[in-house]
């Protein structure tokens, strides 16, 4: 019998199969690699990958600015509620409402 203190179990294997196979597709493409043939769409495609890039910089930098939006918000609440406590009588009103 084998011993073994940090035996760590062989992972899972994935085995995925396709759902749909389009057979005629997948020959288009390999004739088109064998000619040397191109996408007419490559602008496009590239245009598009640009596109894509500015709107994804465009929402890290709105999601970056609402952030420190919040943070400041909730940091002036924190100031405003320290202030109530510390600086004035807000408590003893608070208490004296709620006493009977």
């Amino acid at each position: 019998m084998k011993l073994t203190f940090f035996h760590r179990p062989q992972p899972k294997q994935f085995e995925y199969k396709p759902l749909y196979f389009d057979k005629e597709k997948d020959e288009r493409k390999q004739r088109k690699k064998e000619l040397g043939i191109s996408n007419s769409n490559d602008k496009i495609t590239l245009l598009r990958g640009d596109l894509q890039k500015r709107w994804k910089k465009g929402r890290e930098s709105q999601k970056r600015q609402q952030s420190k939006m919040r943070f400041l918000i909730y940091l002036l609440l924190i100031v405003f509620t320290v202030y109530l406590f510390f600086f004035t009588n807000f408590i003893e009103k608070l208490v004296s409402l709620f006493r009977i």
